[in-house]
């Protein structure tokens, strides 16, 4: 019985010290700022020092390939293209297009020529049309 009375008081305890401490602002907390305050690095640092995109990172490339399925909901494209030089092997990949309406004059079976743009990684075509 004793050992019981001791767990609820320790249990008791905790209890208050979590609520306490929950209640007390860190001592260390920066202030809000006010809506009219002009936004400083200090106050973002994330968004005043992310250096600005390198457009020297995004290339493009020519190809030729035939349409192999076309998704108008995804604005995708699937080709079986040739070698994309200095790129990738011929090979059958779908790409995200840029233009929804370069997609809705094309069929499956189309012979295409597209510019494919690669940003760091990150390939789209920006152009495609009917041979």
């Amino acid at each position: 019985m004793g050992r019981l009375l001791i767990l609820v008081i320790v249990l008791s305890l905790i209890s208050a010290c979590q609520q306490n401490a929950a209640e007390t602002k860190p001592q260390n907390a920066k202030p809000t700022q006010t809506a009219n305050a002009k936004p400083t690095a200090e106050a973002e640092p994330s968004v005043m020092r992310t250096p600005p995109p390198d457009a020297s990172k995004i290339k493009t490339y020519k190809s030729k390939g035939v349409v192999t399925k076309i998704n108008l909901e995804l604005v995708s494209v699937e080709l079986n293209h040739e070698k994309i030089e200095d790129l990738m092997p011929a090979m059958i990949m779908e790409f995200y297009v840029k233009e929804k309406s370069e997609l809705e004059v094309l069929k499956v079976g189309d012979k295409v020529e597209f510019v494919l743009e690669d940003n760091n990684g990150q390939e789209r075509i920006i152009s495609i049309k009917k041979n």
